[in-house]
């Protein structure tokens, strides 16, 4: 008997929460407001001035390093002022929420060509990691579900690769880890908040992100990107 109800409660748990969303948004305090922000580390436009747009604050923590850039809907926070040292502070604290993010999937270090990833919390652990071609995030009608990806190794992906969002999914739930050097290839699209360990962030010519690209220590070099912060989301401040 207690068998057959607990096999009835399994049912109607999955009846009426089909999508029951297993992750959880970490704290990105005052760092939402940043498309670009290192707290260790200079931050670089190589190419152009004019042809990198960015909308939403670039910040380092480090002294006054910021140059290139002449296409800014934002503010530009160096070392000392009060919003980098928040900043700096609180992505530590977003780092460690995404860290301690329990996985229950575990693709392999080659994402994409075609690959559907529905919501939770995955995990890759690789000397590197690469995205090639197209990676669909499917939020299957939600759209509050949470996307974590714990990438455990240096992240790079191949010319003109995409993040595509489906059924729901947005940008703002996207969460990004990487442990090592993310080098973005000419004319990737990607979607989410990357957070990297360490390490530094390069972003070639053409790459378009909706998200954030963040470093806990580690120098960011763009040319020619399109950045803005996510859209649509409540933020958890």
């Amino acid at each position: 008997m207690k068998n057959k109800l607990l096999i009835n409660l399994i049912v109607l748990t999955l009846l009426f929460f089909p999508k029951v969303n297993f992750g959880q948004a970490p704290n990105l305090g005052t760092t939402a407001d940043f498309a670009l922000f290192t707290s260790v580390g200079a931050v670089s436009n190589a190419g152009i001035p004019y042809l990198t747009k960015v909308t939403g604050n670039v910040g380092t923590n480090s002294a006054p390093t910021i140059t290139g850039f002449g296409n800014v809907d934002g503010q530009m926070h160096y070392g000392g002022d009060p919003a980098s040292t928040q900043a700096s502070a609180d992505l530590i604290i977003a780092y460690g929420d995404i860290n301690v993010a329990v996985p229950t999937f575990f693709p392999a270090p080659l994402l994409g060509n075609g690959q559907i990833l529905n919501a939770g919390v995955y995990a890759i652990t690789a000397p590197s990691i690469t995205l090639n071609l197209d990676l669909t995030l499917d939020a299957q009608g939600d759209p509050n579900a949470i996307f974590i990806i714990q990438l455990n190794g240096a992240f790079s992906t191949n010319a003109n690769s995409e993040v595509i969002l489906a059924n729901g999914a947005q940008a703002c739930n996207v969460y990004w880890k990487v442990e090592g050097l993310l080098d973005m290839a000419t004319g990737t699209s990607m979607k989410g908040t990357l957070i990297v360990n360490n390490a530094a962030i390069n972003m070639s010519t053409g790459v378009t992100l909706e998200g954030r690209a963040l470093s806990t220590a580690g120098a960011i070099t763009v040319d020619a990107l399109l950045a803005y912060t996510p859209r649509g989301c409540a933020f958890y401040l």
